[in-house]
């Protein structure tokens, strides 16, 4: 009995068919590096400092400058603590001014950034201090997700077939992806996260595979590496939003949203057997 190889050998192993399926099959893999990477960009390093407003209820007329000199200490190097600041009294203005403040303390009132910078991950979840520690877990828990999406979706597309699993990673891609942009809570963002790189997972496993079990073993590291290209180009892509775009949930829509345009796979990515034939 003739095997599946034999068939692809005879009607041909990396015909027009085959290479449109490669092309499609690549596409979903342009936005995969904004989900990988993406954060990097997300989380932007800023000068901040502990928000030190009780004071005003003090001196009212303060300026910025004197508001900053009477509650922040200064590091070696002669700058503003950013993750410490002098521990707020019950004193009088004059009295804070004449003796100064000793005692310091962790900042208790959040944190104040420099309002010319556009929202990012950081500004707006306070990922600084001794909440710095946040952005490596979610970047582990992110991982944690990709580690999930292996375990369950390359079982499954073994099970109830490539394309079913294919078209479900790009929906939960797409809807999570999206959601990631209306997160109240990094927490929630986190959570979000692991469902995208289960999804990320999911894709990268499917596309690769069907590009390879649909084109003739000689042909199969071109279909690896266009696929691998087209990973590559999404990152220049990432680069090139990433400048344009400073706001993180702009940016995170930006690379999450285009993947419902790839739903018209449910009509063009059926992979049939006699489709190979317009080749021959």
């Amino acid at each position: 009995m003739a095997e599946f190889g034999d068939f692809i050998r005879a009607l041909g192993e990396f015909g027009l068919y085959q290479k449109l399926l490669v092309l499609f099959l690549s596409l979903p893999l342009l936005l995969n590096p904004f989900q990988m990477i993406g954060q990097v960009f997300m989380v932007v390093d800023v000068p901040h400092h502990c928000d030190t407003s009780w004071i005003l209820a003090i001196g009212p007329n303060l300026t910025e400058e004197e508001q900053l000199n009477l509650t922040l200490p200064r590091d070696v190097d002669g700058a503003y603590e950013q993750c410490y600041m002098y521990s707020p009294v019950d004193w009088d203005l004059g009295s804070i001014v004449a003796y100064g403040l000793n005692a310091t303390e962790k900042c208790s009132n959040g944190w104040v950034y420099s309002s010319a910078q556009p929202p990012s991950l950081l500004t707006e979840f306070d990922l600084v201090c001794d909440r710095k520690d946040l952005n490596d877990i979610s970047q582990s828990i992110y991982m944690v997700g990709l580690l999930l999406g292996a375990m369950i979706f390359g079982p499954l597309s073994d099970r109830v077939g490539r394309r079913p699993i294919f078209l479900i990673s790009i929906l939960l891609q797409g809807l999570f992806g999206v959601g990631v942009a209306f997160v109240p809570h990094f927490y929630v963002y986190m959570a979000f996260r692991c469902v995208v790189g289960a999804s990320v997972s999911g894709i990268l496993i499917t596309a690769l595979a069907l590009a390879t079990e649909w084109v003739g073993t000689s042909s199969r590291p071109k279909a690896v590496l266009i696929s691998h290209c087209f990973v590559a180009i999404g990152q220049m892509i990432l680069a090139g939003l990433s400048y344009g775009i400073r706001n993180w949930r702009l940016l995170e829509i930006a690379g999450s949203a285009p993947v419902f345009v790839l739903f018209f796979y449910i009509w063009s990515v059926k992979i049939p057997t006699a489709a190979l034939k317009m080749d021959t």
